[in-house]
């Protein structure tokens, strides 16, 4: 039970893929023989009852290898809506299985908190730390995948690879208001924004002024808030039903149409395979 994870859906999967190539082979095995069963029958004239005990085999053979890849072919269906009962469900419902020690939840190969007293404080300096961008998801990705569920956000993994682009975290970084202010994306302060306290200012005159963060954490969670929470000028975005949409209407409220790194977040979410953050 201690090694059952709710995320192995990858050995329903990889089961499928197995059955799909057999039917595959089957298929043309299957053709095979009715390509014989053809051939037997084109130059059997003067074969008489043989070619006929022949011809008959052929149809028996061929009919049970079709009623195999029938029954395959249902064992594949079905193993594929495992897999997406398993990918879609409720980790909530899983937390009695699934809590460890300390304190997080493991679903497959992705963690996520399971309150928000458990998640620790991220400094910029563990952000500046990382040697790439893969580490770098690795240590904010719990964070997200947890606020963004909070907020009602589908696709924590898009949201997560904003800094990379805005900032060029981790290795990157080295604007004034990510590392003097822990806020990543240049988020403009509010009163009503969590966690927020007047910051800088913008260095290029622009109007307003930055959020000031204690530490990463707060601004992951402030960078969901400014997503999700009701009535923000998100809206749009959050009723989109895939990641390409998603990203590409947040980057153009968040940065304005001459904002270009909506295509590369999409490529990169692919890439670093975070669609299983993807909150049903």
């Amino acid at each position: 039970m201690e090694e059952y994870k709710v995320g192995d859906y990858q050995i329903f999967d990889e089961a499928g893929h197995t059955i799909n190539k057999l039917n595959t082979e089957l298929d043309t095995s299957k053709t095979s023989i009715t390509d014989c069963k053809t051939k037997l029958s084109d130059s059997s004239i003067f074969m008489g009852p043989i070619a006929d005990e022949c011809s008959d085999t052929f149809a028996k053979v061929d009919q049970s290898i079709s009623n195999l890849m029938t029954n395959f072919k249902t064992i594949e269906n079905y193993l594929a809506e495992v897999s997406s009962n398993y990918k879609s469900g409720d980790v909530n419902a899983a937390k009695l299985l699934l809590m460890g020690a300390d304190g997080m939840l493991a679903v497959g190969s992705t963690q996520t908190y399971a309150s928000e007293k458990d998640i620790p404080k991220v400094s910029v300096d563990q952000i500046t730390s990382c040697n790439s961008v893969q580490e770098y998801l690795d240590l904010v990705m719990p964070i997200y995948a947890y606020y963004c569920q909070k907020y009602g956000i589908k696709y924590p993994g898009a949201l997560a690879l904003q800094p990379v682009h805005e900032c060029s975290a981790p290795k990157g970084l080295t604007q004034p208001v990510a590392l003097k202010d822990n806020n990543l994306g240049g988020l403009k302060y509010t009163s009503s924004t969590p966690n927020a306290t007047p910051g800088s200012y913008p260095s290029d005159g622009t109007r307003g002024q930055y959020c000031h963060f204690n530490n990463i954490t707060d601004y992951i969670q402030a960078h969901c808030w400014n997503i999700g929470h009701e009535g923000s000028l998100y809206q749009e975005a959050l009723a989109k039903d895939n990641v390409s949409d998603f990203m590409h209407s947040v980057v153009k409220k968040w940065v304005g149409p001459w904002g270009k790194y909506a295509p590369d977040i999409v490529k990169e979410y692919s890439e670093y395979g975070l669609d299983k953050y993807e909150l049903a």
